[in-house]
């Protein structure tokens, strides 16, 4: 039975390039077991257990300097508090993968929505119960591009860190207090969620009587498009019973031309002179 083996023999044995063996040669992680006069590097068959740890390691996510430090000192603590560290960073990378997951389903269900719906007209129905995370964006009046950007940024950044994945169906809500004055600046942006957690900023839309309607244009014409779902409801004989929340349900992830972009406007609704 042969005990060493040429650089080649010995890639193929470990199911790995000559390249990357000549690379962990040049690194440190991996010398060969002695290098003959000609300069051929030769490999024993217990390195073949050498580059198994250096695979399992790197898989889970370790980098060649914890690797090659790992290899100096490969105690049972070491190696304990590596492997934990890397389970650690595979269940949060599983975690991420989910909510993108999540959040990718939620945005094809909104862009068939876009697609299907018929805008310009105003639908009465039951909605559920929905969770969202909002920001607030202490706006008093319309918001400078530099402002807007500024609270959509920090919106991004606060539900990115929490596993939100908060990069579609982003959208706005404003007070009913506030619609009711016909004073349509943003109370909050947020996006929508699975289910309720335990979060300083989570949101909850209650569930009811629902006025909805989608309408085509930019975003220069919300606040046109909030008056006329005001006197559409007026004409329908009904009025708000809650806030007014605004989805972006087709928008600039899905359409070049922002005159294109489909807007949903929601509200819980009451019949007028019908005490909540």
């Amino acid at each position: 039975m042969r005990t060493i083996y040429k650089i080649s023999e010995f890639a193929a044995m470990c199911g790995i390039s000559r390249d990357t063996l000549l690379y962990y040669d040049k690194i440190g992680i991996l010398k060969p077991s002695f290098v003959a006069e000609n300069g051929y590097r030769y490999y024993t068959a217990g390195q073949f257990c050498t580059v198994d740890i250096i695979s399992i390691l790197k898989e889970s996510g370790s980098s060649l300097k914890e690797i090659e430090e790992y290899l100096a000192n490969p105690a049972p603590s070491v190696s304990l508090s590596i492997l934990k560290q890397r389970l650690q960073a595979l269940k949060d990378q599983e975690q991420h993968l989910q909510e993108m997951q999540r959040s990718l389903a939620q945005t094809i269900d909104s862009l068939l929505e876009g697609m299907r719906c018929v805008c310009g007209v105003l639908h009465i129905c039951k909605l559920p119960q929905q969770y969202l995370i909002a920001t607030q964006t202490h706006f008093s009046a319309p918001p400078t591009e530099r402002q807007f950007t500024d609270v959509l940024r920090d919106h991004f950044s606060y539900c990115e860190k929490r596993g939100f994945c908060a990069r579609f169906q982003t959208g706005e809500i404003i007070l009913k207090e506030n619609a009711l004055r016909q004073n349509f600046v943003e109370s909050y942006y947020f996006n929508p969620i699975d289910q309720p957690v335990p979060d300083e900023r989570l949101f909850i839309k209650p569930d009811g009587e629902y006025a909805v309607y989608y309408q085509q244009g930019n975003y220069e014409q919300l606040s046109e498009m909030y008056s006329i779902f005001l006197e559409m409801l007026q004409k329908e004989g009904y009025e708000l019973d809650g806030d007014l929340f605004e989805d972006d349900v087709i928008d600039y992830f899905s359409a070049a031309d922002p005159d294109k972009y489909i807007f949903k406007l929601s509200a819980k609704v009451r019949p007028i002179g019908l005490s909540s």
